[in-house]
Formats: structure tokens, C-alpha cells, sequence
């Protein structure tokens, strides 16, 4: 475990059991709700017109009930993010989706570094393992930190959750993670709302088109990234 050590300071011994309960209750809470919710929870958003009117029977919050439920996904990874982010195109549109899906993932986010710093390495070594955090020692050169964070989260399938709740340990400025990040997520998020708005208008084909383009992209992208990681490793 040299490299935890190397990036989070071992916390007082007399904390290490509260530590562990702490992250013991966590780690079972995010296990029963994926277990009860998770499938369920999928199919209901994969349902986009069903999730649209669920939504609107919330009028006015709806917004703001769409912001938490991209939170949650965010902090507890029960169902995955592009059907959600489709979702919020065909419910609000795509600006409307980009706008409360990056507000969703901020908030989201912002919980996992506050957990993160609060539990210490005991709680990220739950989630990150030794090899995955050696991956990303790139993040430790402060010469290039901004362009990697951006390029990380620029690239689509690329492992981000892990970064961000490794982002506690970065030697900079919380704000400016914050901010190149949010940016970076933006052409992932929008290649989703498009398609989502599309499919409200019942323009198939173009969602179709969309959604065929961005998996490519995406294709290609994990590609380079997987055999740039794997040159780096030898």
C-alpha cells in the first residue's frame, strides 16, 4: 500500500475504527440500494416517456428532482450515466439536459471529494486499488495536472469516477478541478441530450446518427487511451 501512502497521510490510530464503520455502512448502503434499485431503476429511465411524465408531474421541481437523482447516480453508480443524460434531453432538451446534468455530476462529485477527504485513504482504497491508483500517478505531475485532468475527462470511457475520488489527494486548487472538469464533460453529456431531444421530436434517424457517431468516437477514444496506458506501463 506504499502508493495510498504516498498520496493521503495514514489518519490517527484512534480514528481508524470509526474509519472503518464509517465505510463499512457506506459500502453496505451502496450495496442494498444497487441490489433493491438498481435494475429497476435502469429500466425506468431507459423508459424515456415514462420518466418525462413522471417528471412533469413534478411541475416546477421537476428540474430540481432530475439535479438530485443525477447526484445519486453520480455517488452511487446503480445505473449508468448516457441512458440518464439521453433522458434528460428528451425531458428538457438539450441545453436544458446538458444544463442540469452538469449541475447533477457537479453536485455528485462534490459529495465523493468531501467523503473522500473526510474518510481518508481507508475509504478511496475501498473504491480505488493499488494498480488503478499507480495509473493514475500522472496526476502527481503538477506540469502538466490541468491538460491531463482536461484530456481525462474530455475522452469518452475513460475510468473518471476513479480519478474523482482520488481528486481529495490532488495537490491543487478544488475549484479549478471543479471548473476544468465540468467543462470537459460537456461534449460527452451534449452528444447525449441531442439525442434524447431528437428522440422527443421523433427524429430517429438523427438520434440514431448521433448515438452511432458518439460510440465510434468513443471507440476509438478508449482505443488510444487503453494502448497509450498499456506503452506507459512497460
Amino acid at each position: 500500500m506504499q502508493v495510498l501512502k504516498k498520496y493521503f497521510k495514514r489518519p490517527p490510530k484512534e480514528t481508524l475504527i470509526a474509519y472503518g464503520i464509517s465505510i463499512g455502512i457506506l459500502l453496505a448502503v451502496f450495496l442494498a440500494v444497487y441490489l433493491i434499485f438498481g435494475r429497476s431503476m435502469t429500466e425506468f429511465i431507459t423508459d424515456t416517456e415514462s420518466f418525462k411524465q413522471w417528471l412533469d408531474t413534478y411541475k416546477g421541481l421537476s428540474g430540481a428532482i432530475f439535479v438530485f437523482i443525477r447526484a445519486f447516480q453520480t455517488v452511487i453508480k446503480i445505473i449508468p450515466a448516457e441512458p440518464l443524460e439521453i433522458a434528460a434531453g428528451y425531458a428538457f432538451g438539450t441545453w436544458g439536459g446538458l444544463t442540469l446534468c452538469s449541475l447533477g455530476t457537479f453536485l455528485g462529485s462534490l459529495v465523493i471529494v468531501v467523503l473522500a477527504r473526510s474518510l481518508g485513504s481507508k475509504f478511496i482504497s475501498a473504491f480505488i486499488n493499488e494498480e488503478q491508483l499507480k495509473s493514475l500517478n500522472v496526476i502527481s505531475n503538477k506540469k502538466n495536472q490541468r491538460l491531463f485532468l482536461f484530456i481525462f475527462y474530455l475522452i469518452p470511457a475513460t475510468p473518471k469516477d476513479l480519478l474523482t475520488y482520488a481528486a481529495g489527494s490532488l495537490k491543487m486548487n478544488m475549484a479549478e478541478f471543479f471548473i476544468i472538469t465540468t467543462i470537459a464533460r460537456i461534449p460527452s453529456i451534449v452528444t447525449s441530450t441531442i439525442c434524447g431531444s431528437q428522440l422527443e421530436q421523433n427524429n430517429i434517424k438523427t438520434a440514431a446518427a448521433v448515438f452511432i457517431a458518439t460510440a465510434l468516437i468513443s471507440a476509438v477514444c478508449a482505443f488510444i487511451y487503453n494502448k497509450h496506458k498499456k506503452k506507459d506501463s512497460h
